[in-house]
C-alpha cells in the first residue's frame, strides 16, 4: 500500500528516439541523432511512413521512420532538454524551412510510454521551456495499452513489441522490479 503525502522520487527511465525522415534527403538518420543521446542499442524494423500524409507538404514523399532506444537511463527531468536538442537539429538541416528529418524524443518508463512534444493540446501535459509530455501508451495487465489519441504507429505491433523489448533493458539496467516504481509498505506480521 502507498501511504502519506510528501514528494518522491521519480523512477527512472530509458529514453528513445523516434525518428522520420526523408529517404531521398537523408543517408544516415542516426548519425544525424546521435549527438542527443548517442548511438542507439536497440532498432526497431524501418517502416515506410505511408499511413498519414501529416508530413508530406513539409517533409516531402518516400518518407521512412523507426524507433531507437539508447544507453541513456535515468530519471524523466530532461526530456524537455532533449527534445529541444532535436528541434535545434531538424532547423539547423532544414532544406528552405522545410525539415527533412523529424525527431521526437521520448522515454519508457515501466508504467508508461512518453514522447515529447513542441505542440499543445488536450491531452498533453506541459512541462517546461514550451515542451509537452504526450503520454502515448500505458500499462495495464502485463502490455502497453494505446489511448485515444495515440499515434497509429506507436500502436503496430512491431513497435509494441520494440516497447515491450525496451522496457526490459530498463528493467535490467535500472534494477527495476516489476512495480511500476512503486514500493510497498508490508505490514509485519
Amino acid at each position: 500500500m502507498v501511504t502519506g503525502g510528501g514528494f518522491r522520487q521519480t523512477g527512472k527511465v530509458i529514453y528513445f528516439n523516434a525518428v522520420l525522415y526523408n529517404r531521398d534527403k537523408v543517408k544516415d538518420p542516426d548519425a544525424i541523432a546521435s549527438p542527443i543521446f548517442g548511438e542507439p542499442i536497440l532498432k526497431s524494423a524501418e517502416f515506410d511512413f505511408s499511413h498519414t500524409s501529416y508530413y508530406e507538404p513539409e517533409m516531402g514523399e518516400h518518407l521512412a521512420k523507426y524507433f531507437a532506444l539508447y544507453d541513456v537511463v535515468e530519471h524523466p527531468d530532461n526530456l524537455p532538454d532533449y527534445k529541444i536538442q532535436a528541434v535545434n537539429l531538424e532547423d539547423t538541416l532544414s532544406d528552405g524551412g522545410k525539415r527533412i528529418i523529424n525527431i521526437d524524443p521520448g522515454y519508457i518508463a515501466m508504467e508508461k510510454v512518453v514522447a515529447a512534444s513542441t505542440k499543445n493540446f488536450t491531452h498533453r501535459i506541459y512541462i517546461r521551456d514550451n515542451i509537452y509530455g504526450d503520454l502515448q501508451l500505458f500499462r495495464r495487465k502485463g502490455s502497453y495499452i494505446p489511448m485515444e489519441w495515440t499515434f497509429q504507429d506507436y500502436q503496430f505491433d512491431f513497435v509494441l513489441g520494440f516497447f515491450e523489448k525496451a522496457r526490459k533493458i530498463l528493467e535490467e539496467k535500472a534494477g527495476i522490479a516489476d512495480t511500476c516504481g512503486i514500493l510497498y509498505n508490508k505490514k509485519k506480521p
